[in-house]
């Protein structure tokens, strides 16, 4: 039987190496924009029909919210454009994309040790949000849970939003999360919700000792020469796991370069092949059948798999628009950008979705 509350005398030695551990280096705080290099090409240079790609970029534009397209084939930039008043250096809230990032910091902090086990308990890290009356099965939350989507609290688009709501304008997001009814054991379904992944920042704002930005910044977005221009804070000062980081266009492609390359980004290895397959691991036990153009798709560590046009991908999917699709057989990576500030009820992913199956794929053959 789990014990139904901890005393400060009875801390998991996980918080006791928070304060052993080496803290983040306090000399740095961050970069000066990014500087990444990428290489340029054309579509013809890369064998794409120019006239059918070039119909994807009027529709994009001709949608009215889509606020950047970026096309990379073979590692090269090959299309570009920028409408409703952006601009290649403009950042732009990516929502739900940041999940995709956070599983790639998550992992670095795992093979550096800071997270040793994703198995590891969850309340481990929390123990002063153990309640006496607690849900005996929230002992047995565990990080992969976090990673996964399999918390086991109910979906944030179960009720339009409202719960999502009722999270964000409280003054405790963890506490709020944490006390959270348990609509299905941990790990038993994916329920998709994003409190889920500010738990996990905070997380590794606690194990590594420093802020889950600044040690991003240190960790993995100098070596991929990219930063994040801004993040959203929650009330007790951890960044906003899963959700509101500000990135280029051009730098979320980068990321999208990482996870396609293996992990690799000018032949340094910042992560290890070993997690990319993790984080492209179908995590639910059948494949849902269609969502617009998609197809067969599932759920990873914070990253979507499916089809599209029979091409498999692996994708970042941010409401409103915020897309990383990257389809490796095709070494083929498209970012789009959109207004977020729409209603729950209007849809801009499926129709962004749509212009890729219907123009920028056929463009490559």
């Amino acid at each position: 039987m789990k014990p139904k509350y901890l005393s400060i005398t009875s801390f998991p030695a996980v918080l006791i190496f928070i304060f052993l551990w080496p803290h983040c280096d306090s000399a740095t705080d961050g970069m000066e924009g990014s500087n990444f290099e990428w290489s340029f090409s054309t579509p013809v240079s890369e064998k794409i029909d120019p006239v059918q790609l070039d119909s994807a970029f009027v529709a994009a534009e001709n949608t009215g919210y889509m606020d950047a397209l970026l096309v990379v084939q073979n590692g090269r930039l090959i299309r570009e454009s920028y409408f409703n008043g952006y601009h290649e250096d403009d950042p732009h809230n990516v929502m739900s994309v940041s999940k995709s990032f956070l599983s790639v910091i998550a992992g670095v902090a795992h093979e550096m040790g800071y997270i040793s086990n994703l198995d590891t308990a969850v309340l481990d890290y929390f123990p002063e949000y153990i309640t006496p009356n607690m849900d005996n099965r929230k002992y047995d939350i565990t990080l992969r849970h976090l990673l996964t989507m399999q918390m086991g609290i109910a979906s944030e688009s179960d009720n339009s939003y409202e719960l999502y709501m009722e999270l964000y304008n409280s003054d405790d997001w963890i506490a709020e999360t944490l006390d959270l009814p348990l609509i299905s054991a941990p790990g038993e379904a994916m329920h998709y919700n994003t409190f889920q992944t500010h738990l996990l920042s905070a997380v590794i704002t606690r194990a590594a000792g420093c802020n889950t930005l600044k040690f991003a910044r240190q960790h993995l977005f100098e070596k991929m020469k990219i930063d994040c221009d801004q993040w959203e804070k929650g009330p007790q000062g951890y960044y906003f796991g899963g959700n509101s980081m500000y990135f280029t266009p051009r730098e979320m492609a980068v990321l999208g370069l990482l996870v396609l390359n293996r992990g690799l980004i000018d032949d340094e290895q910042l992560i290890s092949e070993k997690w990319i397959d993790l984080m492209l691991t179908k995590t639910r036990p059948a494949d849902a059948p269609a969502w617009g153009v998609l197809r067969d798709y599932n759920y990873g560590y914070l990253w979507w798999l499916g089809k599209i046009n029979d091409f498999q991908l692996f994708m970042a999917l941010g409401y409103g628009g915020q897309t990383v699709l990257v389809f490796p057989e095709l070494d083929l990576i498209v970012v789009t950008t959109a207004n977020e500030n729409i209603m729950p009820d209007v849809d801009h992913e499926r129709p962004i979705l749509d212009i890729v199956s219907r123009y920028i794929l056929p463009s490559l053959f």
